[in-house]
């Protein structure tokens, strides 16, 4: 019961900012001016970003089989794709949750360990977060000035409220080391009765299958392509969002260097904890096409345009996966990896 309120709490306040990001950015836009910036898209563009968009998440399904092949899993692309668009279609509902849904599509269609394909899912960000630091540091170096302001002070600021509270922090931080010290002696000391608790080998089995799943990516039979996949990822994230830029008259003129910038801020605003993105992602693309001289509330409607496609996209694609994974033969898959 307590579980679920704060569940409940969770998914209502991430929900609250959302709504509010969203109302703050649009409360002063026409929306029928926006409709009719739409209808002058140029949606040959816009087919092409959503084709980018899906040719990216079918490398990731791709990519995520590389990861759960050394587990013994032998998986066709299109049924990890279904996984992978469940998942996406889930974080619109609550955030984050896509990473546990996409999980449980493949338990359900293929057998697969929810604890090494989630192990396996966390490998995949731990790689994302390194990408898109690298294309962080990239685009700073390219576009060191237009970033000063808005990215660099946004980092200076925290760093003096972290200097204003270090003292905080220090005790936080031996307050956690105190607390996981006491947890491991009591560990160690009552380890043998722990054993004879079904419970605690539950949680140890779980836990030692979910490490498994995050080490997979030292065991890949071939390290080469599963950088081929990932470098082509982020190809198509950032070719998804720069020829949208085509579409409407704004943007038209941008170059490479404005996609670089819209592929971080869209990134983080992507991660941000909120359904879908909403309100940030549009926040932080707004504010970024502000650094290029497009007025305000052409980059409020270039963000709307580009994550409303791509979202009608995702929630097609993901309602059409579910009924396709309860329909597909099921499959054990590691079992019949081991037979052939």
């Amino acid at each position: 019961m307590r579980k679920g309120i704060q569940s409940f709490l969770k998914y209502t306040i991430s929900l609250a900012v959302a709504i509010t990001l969203f109302w703050y950015l649009y409360k002063d836009v026409d929306f029928s001016e926006m409709m009719a910036s739409f209808r002058k898209a140029n949606l040959n563009w816009i087919y092409a970003s959503i084709g980018l968009a899906m040719l990216s998440h079918f490398l990731r399904a791709w990519r995520w089989n590389m990861l759960l092949e050394p587990l013994g899993y032998q998986l066709k692309s299109s049924r990890t794709f279904v996984a992978v668009m469940v998942g996406y279609l889930a974080n619109f509902v609550v955030p984050r949750m896509g990473e546990v849904s996409r999980c449980g599509v493949l338990k359900k269609t293929d057998n697969v360990s929810m604890s090494q394909g989630f192990g396996s899912v966390v490998t995949e960000r731990i790689f994302d977060m390194i990408c898109l630091l690298i294309i962080m540091g990239l685009t700073l170096a390219i576009e060191f000035r237009r970033l000063n302001d808005f990215f660099l002070n946004l980092f200076l600021d925290k760093a003096d409220g972290l200097e204003k509270n270090f003292l905080t922090l220090l005790a936080v931080g031996i307050f956690f080391l105190i607390g996981a010290s006491t947890i491991f002696i009591l560990l160690k000391r009552n380890q043998a009765s722990l054993r004879k608790n079904k419970y605690f080998n539950k949680l140890t089995a779980f836990l030692r299958q979910l490490v498994e799943g995050i080490t997979s990516v030292r065991r890949l039979k071939s390290p080469t392509l599963f950088w081929v996949a990932t470098l082509g990822i982020w190809i198509c994230y950032f070719l998804m969002t720069y020829v949208v830029f085509f579409s409407v008259e704004s943007t038209a003129h941008l170059g490479l260097s404005a996609g670089l910038i819209l592929l971080v801020l869209g990134g983080i605003g992507m991660a941000t904890p909120v359904q879908g993105g909403i309100g940030a992602f549009h926040y932080l693309i707004s504010a970024g096409l502000l650094l290029y001289g497009v007025a305000e509330k052409d980059g409020i409607i270039f963000a709307f345009l580009l994550h409303t496609t791509n979202s009608i996209a995702i929630m097609t694609v993901g309602s059409l996966s579910i009924f396709i994974s309860m329909i597909i033969p099921k499959r054990n898959s590691k079992q019949e990896y081991a037979d052939s």
